[in-house]
């Protein structure tokens, strides 16, 4: 589908308006997680997926290259 309506730049805007929407807050959601685990006392777990998470963000990001 092409948007031939909006102005250049209007989804742009629109994510930067919204940026709790279309999936943004994921890295958001993932820290409050990791605080959780954390305020629970369990230190070393949220260490362990902290570490994991990184290693598939980096991998991911290197695949998308």
């Amino acid at each position: 589908m092409i948007d031939n309506e909006s102005p250049p730049g209007a989804w742009k805007t629109e994510m930067e308006r919204l940026p709790h929407g279309y999936g943004q807050s994921q890295g958001q959601q993932v820290q409050f997680a990791l605080a959780e685990i954390r305020q629970r006392g369990l230190w070393e777990q949220a260490a362990v997926l902290e570490r994991e998470i990184k290693t598939l963000q980096t991998e991911l990001a290197y695949l998308r290259r």
